[in-house]
């Protein structure tokens, strides 16, 4: 498969996780410091919206599996989410004068669904057709390796533009609204670009139907019947649970990360982004090529087990020991995070290659509904660690509308940053061990499938012929 291709198939990441990105780290300090919406409301708003946003995930895959547009099954889907998922980040961080909280509690909880919404439709169908594009092991590790480096494009794009709009002097709500803006732009153009790079790789339903090696149900009750059958797959089950376990570390780690470098090491906004996240954002770079070597050498298991669970490792022994006005300590901290955050890309790798198995026992293609659970199970966790978290923040001393907290949320903040996050990292690899898809397990499943789409398509051509 051609490398523009592949690039061009992947960029729309960078749009996506632009978004989340400022979602995940900025969402909560600019409507609770600046809006001045209370942690815990804000927290219910998150839980809410990731909610829905979680239900609907496994039913946009399950309805892009059988869209019957002339293009494909799931370009016009990219096109589309692109475009309103640009323009509702850019209204989420440019709130009208709000006065009560009952009022910021409803524009936010709005615009979230709104904007969760937009990005299922983008970014299910988007994810899938990356696992169909090819049906080789290693080409599926450069498809996701190619992702998750536009990824970390995006989250550098996240991550600098607030900071960098801080620096040139401008407030804490300039600076989001017009960040906010610059991305919902860029997240527009890459998801064109994502959409003619992939012409004619995404094959319209009609072709589906009609491809002796596949079969597609189109009635609504086998959405649950797909539901039940996923569950029941004996290797997505543990490779499931451990990433639900990680992501819930992953959301209150970027979620209070900014905190906890100001309130705990005392260190200024926008040199936090510049000499510590975006060293880390570089390193995670710099790894995907060590990472994607690592699973052509051993396989995708352990590199993704020891990759998990040295991060926990790291989180645990280094935040809580990190010296207060120092940016050289957290620099060393970032070098390893960022190094063992890269194993990620293993872990969606893994999703495409367990859809083998899927079609192995059930004869169907179903990229979307695997990668619409799997997203859905993952926001699930979002949803209910940012509800945690408010009410923890709140519980702890962080005050609504005040740039000036107590000293003690510093050290509160350091304890839910270093062993809360990195247990539940060490607990996610820890059950991620379980799981039995060997290179040479998945490479007999892969040998039995090519056999039976042989058989199923000879015996097609048999009753042509009579």
């Amino acid at each position: 498969m051609k490398i523009r291709t592949i690039a061009g198939y992947a960029s729309a990441e960078m749009g996506i996780t632009a978004v989340e990105t400022m979602a995940q780290i900025y969402l909560l300090e600019f409507y609770v410091s600046v809006i001045g919406l209370k942690p815990s409301l804000f927290g219910l708003a998150m839980l809410i919206a990731i909610l829905w946003d979680a239900i609907s995930d496994p039913i946009m895959g399950f309805i892009s599996d059988r869209t019957g547009f002339s293009t494909g099954r799931r370009r016009a889907y990219i096109l589309l989410g692109g475009l309103l998922l640009g323009i509702g980040t850019y209204f989420l961080f440019t709130p009208p004068f709000l006065e009560s909280q009952i009022a910021k509690f409803i524009y936010l909880l709005s615009l979230y669904f709104l904007v969760n919404t937009f990005m299922t439709i983008i970014a299910v169908p988007h994810i899938a057709l990356g696992g169909e594009l090819t049906f080789q092991s290693e080409e599926r590790n450069q498809i996701f390796g190619w992702r998750l480096f536009f990824a970390n494009l995006g989250l550098l794009t996240g991550l600098l533009l607030p900071a960098l709009w801080v620096g040139a002097g401008a407030n804490l709500f300039n600076s989001r609204s017009a960040s906010a803006l610059i991305v919902g732009e860029l997240l527009i153009f890459v998801s064109v670009l994502s959409y003619f790079s992939t012409r004619g790789k995404d094959k319209p339903l009609e072709k589906w139907k009609k491809d002796p090696d596949h079969i597609v149900s189109g009635s609504f009750s086998a959405f649950f019947q797909s539901t039940r059958s996923i569950l029941k797959n004996r290797f997505f089950r543990p490779l499931l649970l451990a990433f639900i376990v990680a992501t819930f570390a992953r959301t209150l780690n970027s979620s209070i990360g900014l905190l906890y470098y100001k309130q705990r090491l005392l260190l200024e906004d926008s040199k936090v982004v510049v000499r510590i996240l975006l060293p880390f954002v570089f390193f995670l770079i710099v790894s995907i090529p060590l990472w994607v070597y690592l699973a052509k050498r051993f396989g995708k298991k352990w590199p993704a087990f020891w990759g998990s669970f040295l991060l926990g490792v790291m989180t645990v022994v280094l935040y809580p020991n990190l010296p207060p006005g120092s940016y050289e300590a957290p620099l060393i901290a970032a070098f390893f995070g960022g190094f063992f955050a890269g194993s990620i890309l293993l872990f969606d790798s893994l999703v495409a290659d367990i859809v083998d198995y899927d079609e192995l026992i059930s004869g169907e293609k179903r990229e979307g509904a695997y990668f619409g659970f799997w997203k859905m199970a993952t926001k699930v966790v979002r949803a209910i660690g940012f509800a945690c978290l408010g009410f923890l923040l709140e519980e702890i001393g962080y005050k609504e509308g005040s740039a000036v907290q107590d000293p003690s949320l510093g050290q509160n903040l350091t304890i839910l940053f270093g062993p809360v996050v990195g247990g539940f990292f060490i607990a996610g690899s820890l059950i991620f061990s379980r799981l039995q898809l060997t290179p040479e397990t998945h490479k007999r499943i892969q040998d039995l499938l090519v056999r039976k789409r042989i058989i199923r398509k000879n015996a097609k051509a048999g009753v042509s012929a009579g």
